[in-house]
């Protein structure tokens, strides 16, 4: 029987905001860093906690917490995700790794952020969601 869903083993940057596990492409995840005080965006969505310039480039700083499930998580730490289009920083309160995840990636939703967010997938000890940078870059310029 065809199997019409994706399954995965690759290098992912596994990364927390709040209780929950994410993982990004390794080749997207460009480092890890502490922010800055950051510039607010006026009239912003409330998971755009503001922008930082980080060399030479302006980069937005996204809640995921605040994103998938409505509640904030303190945390001064991101992960920037360079893609062609620009960067974004992820906030992660906790950082495993680099580590490979296996799993089936099917869209955890069908509408809003959680069409970016993939799985179910794991990593060598938790579960997490497999982000689609490019949609969810796609999905934050939409000004949602």
């Amino acid at each position: 029987m065809a199997s019409t869903e994706t399954e995965t083993r690759q290098s992912y940057l596994v990364f927390a905001c709040g209780s929950s596990w994410y993982a990004v492409p390794a080749e997207c995840a460009a480092e890890v860093v502490s922010f800055p005080e950051l510039t607010r965006v006026p009239g912003a969505p409330g998971h755009l906690l503001g922008v930082f310039a980080h060399r030479g480039e302006v980069i937005p700083v996204v809640d995921m917490s605040m994103l998938v499930s409505g509640e904030s998580e303190p945390t001064r730490r991101a992960v920037l995700v360079r893609l062609t289009r620009g960067t974004l920083a992820l906030t992660a309160s906790r950082v495993a790794g680099v580590s490979q995840v296996d799993g089936r990636l099917e869209p955890l939703g069908i509408n809003g952020v959680h069409l970016h967010l993939r799985g179910p997938a794991r990593s060598a000890q938790r579960d997490v969601a497999v982000i689609d940078p490019e949609g969810l870059f796609d999905h934050l310029s939409q000004g949602v």
